[in-house]
């Protein structure tokens, strides 16, 4: 897994699609199909790439257009793919910051707890949870960041605590198992996260890891925000009963940098993501405006 966030996976995915059309000096347009597919299945469960590349299909199709005129349209959406993601992630980071003075204007500066990695290393820009997190802290806004180790990959301590110590941003990393007693004997204000897919019903998918703090965010009256691009929204899905769930190699859980740390032979269940049901929600922020689960397909 060299690439992975939502944001970073459609772009990177994008651009290579570009470089790989631009291989040959005719267009095939099967040949596009074909490699359009094979890339939407690397990671299923992440919908801007699947929607960035699928809106390839419509210029293949079109019979009046010569190749080379397909092929300049192609690589003017793919390109685009990328600017339009570092525009939209300035504006989701200003919503982001937005909504949460708002919400908690007693406050002077929040303590907030974050799941995986959603920052420079997962988008083109400032990141979406990490991204608003960064903007909090650099209007003086943020007390501290909980950040999960994100088993069994690692993203929050490989790849967050990385971001967090680069940006001088106050954090203290914990194990996924200590978030409820990190709750409980702490004042967390709210819990921001990712998305690599969310329903028209505001169902969300996230990291593993993800619904189980929302679980425990809905018993501690604590507030929980997925912060995405609106383009993470899928429009073809009214539930999270719908959306795909990819699942991992059973070595990501039983090595750590490459070491065993148990018995090989141990049957292992890796489901790489989980789904978060709507009602445990407050809020889903985004580029587009921030909106209740209820309040989402309204938006379409």
């Amino acid at each position: 897994m060299q690439v992975r966030g939502a944001p970073l996976i459609a772009v990177v995915g994008s651009l290579g699609l570009l470089l790989e059309i631009q291989k040959t000096p005719t267009l095939e347009s099967e040949d596009v199909r074909r490699k359009i597919e094979y890339l939407i299945s690397s990671r299923p469960t992440a919908v801007d790439l699947r929607n960035a590349l699928l809106a390839v299909l419509p210029i293949l199709e079109r019979e009046r257009d010569s190749d080379a005129e397909k092929l300049d349209k192609i690589r003017a959406h793919l390109v685009e793919v990328y600017t339009s993601e570092k525009l939209q992630n300035r504006i989701l980071v200003w919503n982001g910051y937005q909504e949460l003075l708002a919400a908690f204007p007693e406050k002077r500066q929040l303590t907030v707890m974050t799941i995986c990695n959603t920052g420079s290393l997962a988008t083109v820009s400032w990141g979406t949870a990490l991204g608003v997190i960064r903007a909090l802290h650099a209007e003086n806004r943020l007390k501290l960041v909980y950040v999960l180790e994100t088993r069994p990959y690692n993203q929050g301590v490989r790849l967050t605590a990385t971001e967090l110590l680069h940006g001088d941003v106050p954090f203290k990393l914990i194990t996924d198992s200590m978030a409820a007693w990190t709750m409980k004997n702490h004042q967390v204000d709210c819990v921001l996260t990712g998305a690599d897919n969310v329903a028209r019903n505001g169902d969300t998918a996230n990291k593993i890891g993800t619904y189980m703090l929302a679980v425990l965010c809905k018993q501690h009256s604590i507030n929980f925000y997925p912060v995405v691009p609106f383009t993470t929204v899928n429009r073809n899905i009214a539930s999270g009963e719908e959306i795909r769930i990819e699942e991992r190699p059973a070595g990501e859980m039983l090595r750590v940098n490459g070491v065993l740390i148990g018995n090989e032979k141990t049957p292992v269940w890796n489901p790489a993501f989980d789904v978060t049901p709507a009602h445990l929600i407050t809020k889903i922020l985004t580029d587009f405006g921030n909106w209740k689960p209820e309040e989402l397909e309204g938006q379409l």
